[in-house]
């Protein structure tokens, strides 16, 4: 499950990409789960110290951003240590569109965005390295993972769509804004469904749990 060569380069903390900065989205309320999924134990850990360890161990280094909304302050308590800023969306019943536009307050205007959501604790510095790989070969457009057809996360944007992103009425979100840039968007096939998973509901959590337990190459330890 992903490119173990440059998940091994990346343990051993490298030199952070100066293109892009990691935007991790962990604002949601999380109510079908029935409690706060970002605080949930994974392993030593929580779900969202996981999730933002994935990334700080990846290429991007410190270069990454948490946009925190609902339980706020009991998730910083988690991640205060990690090197990471924090964004907050005052409105976290709000889409992913809102806690994006957040987190660019935090990012410089030539940045590139990787959008890692939250509660994907399967997916691995070495897949996050390879879809960096094939932005830096080319940094335009959209690069996003694929299995089975499926487009996942994470997925990195241009900064040529940033005020796009802020300033233009997109109901569909980051689909609306895929479908208006088909053309630009570059897929990178991987071997494992984690960049489709994200926990929804806890049976979601337990398959995840269960999965990271038995295949030491799914998630970082």
């Amino acid at each position: 499950m992903g490119d173990e060569s440059s998940e091994n380069r990346a343990v051993g903390a490298g030199p952070a990409d100066p293109m892009i900065t990691g935007l991790v989205l962990a604002a949601g309320r999380s109510e079908r789960m029935g409690t706060p999924k970002q605080l949930l134990p994974f392993g030593r850990v929580t779900l969202i110290e996981q999730v933002v360890r994935t990334l700080t161990r990846s290429r991007l280094g410190k270069e990454v951003v948490v946009v925190l909304g609902y339980r706020a302050m009991d998730i910083v308590k988690r991640i205060s240590g990690l090197p990471v800023r924090l964004a907050y969306n005052p409105d976290p019943e709000g889409d992913m569109l809102s806690s994006i536009r957040c987190g660019l307050a935090f990012i410089e205007p030539d940045q590139a965005i990787m959008i890692a959501l939250g509660d994907q604790p399967l997916v691995t510095t070495g897949i996050v390295n390879r879809l960096i790989d094939e932005y830096e070969g080319r940094p335009e457009g959209m690069v996003l993972p694929v299995h089975d057809g499926k487009r996942g996360h994470p997925m990195i944007l241009s900064p040529l769509y940033r005020e796009e992103i802020l300033f233009e009425s997109m109901p569909g979100g980051l689909k609306a804004l895929r479908d208006r840039h088909s053309g630009s968007v570059r897929a990178v096939p991987v071997d494992t469904d984690a960049v489709l998973i994200d926990l929804d509901h806890r049976s979601d959590y337990e398959e995840a749990l269960r999965r990271w337990k038995e295949e030491p190459e799914s998630g970082e330890r």
